[in-house]
C-alpha cells in the first residue's frame, strides 16, 4: 500500500499566503475583529439591562395590581378586603 492518498488534491501553498496576508500580516483585519466584540459585547449588555429592566417593571405593575391602596386606607385595611381573602366557594364579581 502506498502512503500517497492519490485522491488527495495537490496542496496549495498560494491559500496559506493568501490567508496569511488576509489575516496574520494586515493589521486591519485585527482592528475590525476586535471592533467586532466589542459592538457584540456592547448588544448583550444593552439586552441584558433591557431585560432585567421589563423584568423590574413587571414585578413592580404585579405588585401594585394585587393590592390596591387607595388614598386614605392603611395597607392593613387594604389587606383585608382582598379577593384572595374571601372564602373558597364565594368568587368575588
Amino acid at each position: 500500500m502506498s502512503v500517497n492518498d492519490h485522491n488527495q488534491k495537490p496542496y496549495d501553498s498560494d491559500d496559506d499566503e493568501r490567508f496569511y496576508d488576509e489575516t496574520v500580516y494586515n493589521e486591519e483585519y485585527y482592528i475590525e475583529q476586535e471592533q467586532e466584540l466589542i459592538r457584540q459585547s456592547n448588544l448583550d449588555l444593552e439586552l441584558e439591562e433591557l431585560e432585567e429592566r421589563h423584568i423590574e417593571e413587571i414585578q413592580k405593575e404585579g405588585l401594585r395590581r394585587l393590592i390596591p391602596i387607595e388614598h386614605g386606607e392603611n395597607a392593613h385595611e387594604s389587606e383585608k378586603e382582598s379577593p384572595l381573602d374571601q372564602p373558597a366557594g364565594e368568587i368575588p364579581f
